[in-house]
């Protein structure tokens, strides 16, 4: 049975449906389709089905616009040069299907403390959204946002908690109900976690090609390594919240190392 996207444009694993592609594709409003990626395993999936369900609707007046916001703050990562390797991928895989060029946007910390760059970083994501909406003009944007792991699932496998034994640093979670109309519409992985991404990254053929070259890990430099305890060459560091969904879901961390 095919569990990935079928003739009426539903992604499934066999549990659980997102229909998110199938009503952007049957909204005649919408032809400019901008999607926020960021380098991880979630955004380019996003890109990978809007791109298919145009393809196989041969709706061709849809179009998709990728949107990177860059953080040089993370001087140890890969995405500046994978993230347009993943999109070349995908254009690939549908010649058909109209991918325009990344915009991107840049940003670092500008000699903030941790605490004041988090709050920092806030409002320079909302300008750069600003730019981009000015810029492109979309008539919806897409990102892919998702829920966490079972918490469970996340301590078996050692992720850090606080002294009440709550998972700590893997941002705020909102029951289903909880999440606004307006995330859901913006994130079609909202009612889905990892292991669902890794479900189809196997269906859809990717681990071969597109997985290898995706980056989770949240370390940003060697400093910041060290401070953890870790070698300087430790990267992956296969600690934080998104190395560990990562390993969970698809058996390898970034760079697909596996131990």
């Amino acid at each position: 049975m095919d569990y990935g996207v079928s003739g009426d444009l539903i992604v499934t694993d066999g549990k659980t449906e997102v229909t998110r592609f199938k009503e952007v594709i049957e909204d005649d409003n919408i032809k400019r389709i901008a999607v926020n990626v960021s380098g991880g395993t979630d955004s380019p999936l996003v890109v990978y089905f809007m791109a298919k369900s145009i393809s196989i609707s041969r709706s061709y007046h849809k179009e998709i616009y990728p949107h990177f916001m860059l953080d040089r703050s993370k001087t140890i990562s890969q995405t500046p040069s994978w993230v347009p390797k993943q999109m070349d991928i995908i254009r690939g895989l549908f010649p058909d299907v109209t991918i325009h060029d990344i915009m991107t946007q840049e940003f670092c910390n500008e000699g903030w403390d941790r605490k004041t760059f988090r709050i920092e970083k806030q409002g320079l994501w909302e300008k750069m959204m600003k730019n981009m909406i000015e810029s492109i003009k979309p008539d919806i944007i897409l990102a892919g946002g998702m829920t966490n792991l079972p918490t469970s699932l996340l301590k078996l496998y050692g992720h850090a908690t606080d002294l009440q034994g709550n998972i700590i640093n893997a941002g705020k979670q909102r029951s289903i109900d909880e999440i606004p109309q307006s995330k859901k519409d913006t994130n079609p992985w909202h009612k889905v976690n990892k292991k669902f991404v890794a479900h189809q990254y196997c269906k859809e053929g990717l681990m071969e090609n597109l997985y290898p070259i995706t980056e989770s890990c949240l370390i940003e430099s060697e400093e910041d390594l060290i401070s953890q305890g870790l070698p300087p060459d430790a990267y992956p560091c296969k600690i934080c919240h998104q190395c560990i969904e990562k390993y969970i879901a698809f058996g390898m961390y970034d760079k697909c190392v596996t131990k």
